[in-house]
């Protein structure tokens, strides 16, 4: 069977549901100018949808080795998010240009407020991922589900090799582009499960299924803190913090511990 074939009949399946629910009862939230640009949005949507799933799925059935990623440009990293942030921008044009603060959930009122959770939730929902994470991988170990000394992917290798600001980019980038889309546009439309489940799968082209786990679990935590403040500030924050204590503290300290990273 083609792998392009189930993953592809899931995300048709999401896509109807999502168009039924929002002609039944609003899901989506948005007001169109007439139903021409409703439908456009809605082929919009959909070829969005296509794209991001034929990538993800390409970039899961051929992870790139160590010799294919010394010739990969830089840039090429953020493909994810260059779609993401196009997606968001036609849907703005289309919804009519809302604020954009409005659009996003970004709250400016108790600001400093906000950062400091974004703060607290990024440390303390990194300790409880990591707990939570290693306990469900030695459960799926002891199962036979995950092999007992999984090996770094070589995209994980290549990205602990970077220098600083490069990393620095990335973690930038992720932060705010992931959030707006995940966050600030998915999760208040089709709720805190299915978006988490999205953003998962999002990540699987890191050839980690161990970081699986750990990356729906911090989606939970942020897509938890985004359902209870309305606020996509402190989601912004922690995921930040998230992802620069495993890309500049934990993911070099464990190649180094290993004799994996030279």
């Amino acid at each position: 069977m083609n792998p392009y074939i189930l993953p592809l009949t899931f995300i048709a399946i999401v896509y109807a549901v999502m168009v039924v629910l929002n002609e039944r009862m609003g899901l989506l939230g948005d007001r169109f100018s007439s139903t021409g640009v409703k439908v456009l949005a809605y082929v919009w949507l959909a070829l969005f949808m296509g794209a991001l799933c034929v990538l993800i799925v390409a970039s899961s059935l051929a992870p790139p080795s160590a010799k294919d990623l010394a010739k990969v440009p830089f840039y090429s990293l953020f493909t994810l998010h260059a779609i993401l942030i196009t997606f968001l921008a036609g849907w703005w044009l289309m919804a009519g240009r809302p604020p954009l603060l409005d659009f996003f959930n970004v709250q400016r009122r108790d600001a400093g407020e906000a950062v400091l959770t974004g703060f607290a939730v990024g440390f303390g929902g990194w300790i409880l991922t990591i707990a939570l994470a290693l306990t469900i991988a030695l459960i799926l170990q002891a199962s036979g589900l995950l092999p007992k000394a999984p090996t770094p992917s070589a995209m994980i290798a290549w990205m602990a090799a970077l220098p600083v600001w490069k990393k620095a980019l990335i973690v930038l980038s992720a932060m705010t582009i992931e959030e707006m889309f995940f966050r600030g546009w998915l999760q208040k439309r089709i709720g805190l499960i299915a978006s988490t489940a999205l953003f998962a799968l999002a990540h699987s082209g890191l050839g980690q299924p161990f970081l699986l786990i750990g990356v729906a679990i911090i989606s939970l935590i942020i897509g938890t803190t985004f359902y209870r403040t309305k606020n996509l500030i402190p989601g912004v924050i922690a995921h930040g913090v998230f992802d620069a204590v495993q890309l500049f503290v934990v993911i070099p300290i464990a190649f180094k511990a290993t004799g994996m990273g030279g």
